[in-house]
């Protein structure tokens, strides 16, 4: 059976943040996202819509609570947010929003204006593999359940919580947090020695950390460029998972 007008205008209203929020879903795409949500009992898979030779191969790895529907590439095509969609797409039900926990002994991130769906995904992405479960960010930052945001977590999302929370809420909640943040005039990133818990802020990209909350930052660090470097700036998921990396060390 084709996939009906209606089942496409609203799997498709799912690209947009406003009805993500009127509806309290989201989408998630891609054969190693999807997989990994059949395999996770945090979030609610609705339903998914994938292609015959997916179904073929995954069928029987669906649990009797999802529904699914075998549908066409050129159907994919109209529901997905990709340019390249890839075989299976899943909607799944946004989580209710968690209080704000304390950062244990460790750090979490903080990003001030990360607009760019590649960037934030990317940085969620790099606070998985580095073992940092929380990421805050502001209301100006990209939108989580972003398509492009999920997609570039590649399953970061099921495992680090990520927030929205002004800095300030978030110091008065947590004022024992030590504040870093990537500067041009800070100090250099490999002769720092991190203080637990720790707050490490990445500006936005274009910008950087916005001057009301530079004035909150107790530790400004900076990644020096290489001898002969002709780079202007870092990318803001590159510097942050350089900064992550030295942290992560220091830790073992």
């Amino acid at each position: 059976m084709a996939l009906s007008k209606n089942a496409i205008k609203d799997i498709s209203a799912l690209h947009f943040k406003k009805f993500r929020l009127n509806f309290n879903k989201f989408l998630a795409e891609g054969e190693k996202i999807v997989g990994e949500l059949l395999h996770q009992d945090q979030l609610k898979v609705e339903k998914i819509y994938a292609l015959p030779e997916w179904l073929e191969r995954y069928q029987s790895s669906i649990p009797v609570t999802i529904q699914f529907e075998s549908i066409t590439e050129t159907e994919l095509h109209k529901i997905s947010a990709l340019k390249t969609p890839n075989k299976v797409l899943a909607v799944v039900e946004m989580p209710l929003a968690a209080n704000i926990p304390l950062v244990p002994l460790g750090c979490a991130l903080y990003l001030d204006g990360i607009q760019d769906p590649g960037n934030f995904g990317s940085i969620v992405r790099i606070a998985d593999w580095f073992g940092i479960r929380q990421v805050f960010c502001t209301p100006e930052s990209a939108d989580l359940y972003n398509p492009k945001v999920i997609q570039a977590t590649m399953g970061a999302f099921l495992r680090v919580q990520v927030q929205v929370i002004s800095l300030p809420d978030l110091l008065a909640i947590q004022p024992a947090l030590q504040v870093y943040g990537a500067l041009l005039e800070g100090a250099e990133l490999f002769g720092v020695s991190f203080l637990t818990p720790s707050l490490i802020v990445i500006g936005n990209e274009g910008n950087g950390i916005s001057p009301v909350y530079r004035a909150l930052i107790t530790h400004p660090i900076s990644i020096a460029p290489g001898s002969g470097g002709g780079a202007e700036s870092l990318n803001a998921a590159v510097a942050t998972g350089i900064i992550a990396a030295v942290f992560s060390h220091q830790l073992k």
